[in-house]
Order: C-alpha cells, then structure tokens, then sequence
C-alpha cells in the first residue's frame, strides 16, 4: 500500500515540477518577445529645429567641422525625476570619455541638450550613453568623419 502511496506521490510532484517548469519558459520566451519600450528618446544631429528643442537631421554619422547636438527627451508622464542623469561620450578606440554632462533630475526636466566639442576628436567610432542613477536608458554609436 505505501509503495502505491509513493508513486502517486511521485507521479503528482513530477506533474506539478514540468507545469511549473512550462509556465516558466513560456513567461521567458513572452518576455522577450516584447520587451518594454524605452520611454526615453535620443536623438544626435548638427541641426537643431526652430525652436532648438530637436534635430532635423537625426544620424549616426557626422562631420566633425560642425558642432553635434545630442538631446534627450523625457517622456511625459511615468518617469520619477529624482535621478543622476549622465550623458557620456566613450571614444571606442580608447575607451575613454570623451565628454560627459551630469544633471540633477527635477519637477523641470523634459529634456537634457548636450552639445558635443567634437571639432578636436579623431575621426572614429563613439558611443553616446545615457544613465539614470546608474542604469542605462539608452545608447547611440556614431562615427565621426573629416
């Protein structure tokens, strides 16, 4: 009677382990399927609109005789603003940065403008980075040109 009792017992765990094992793939495999949206947009160019508050030639590739616009724009709604927020500019050859601009995020912040000072940087790859309190939100890689 007991050996019955026990490979019932065995019979219903084991059920129980591969449902819970299936629940947990099909969960990753949606997960990554659809990720979540950034709610943060950035955008590089070296022409600003009319009310400088965006690019009208967003890119990844630039001349470095002109002066590059980075911006980050916050979304609306869904964001606390009580965070470090850092633009960082990483040259990929020396894995340096080559500029950075740190803000004190507040009821104020819709966006963060960084204007580059690439008229001296090699021509090259870069990457464009922006943190909140230390996760990264988004990235950009750019090269620069004569």
């Amino acid at each position: 009677m007991n050996s019955k009792r026990n490979q019932t017992i065995a019979i219903v765990g084991g059920s129980v382990a591969v449902i819970a094992i299936l629940a947990l793939v099909i969960f990753l495999v949606y997960a990554r399927a659809t990720p979540q949206e950034n709610p943060f947009n950035l955008q590089m160019g070296q022409t600003l609109n009319a009310d400088e508050t965006g690019v009208t030639d967003n890119a990844t590739s630039f001349s470095r005789t002109k002066p590059i616009y980075v911006i980050a724009d916050y979304p609306d709604a869904g964001v606390t603003l009580d965070h470090t927020a850092i633009l960082s500019v990483i040259s990929e050859s020396s894995g340096q940065v080559i500029q950075k601009m740190q803000v004190e995020e507040d009821a104020t912040t819709k966006q963060l403008r960084m204007d580059l000072e690439n008229a001296d940087w090699e021509p090259g790859i870069y990457e464009l980075t922006f943190a909140r309190s230390g996760t990264m939100v988004g990235t950009i890689n750019f090269s620069l040109h004569e």
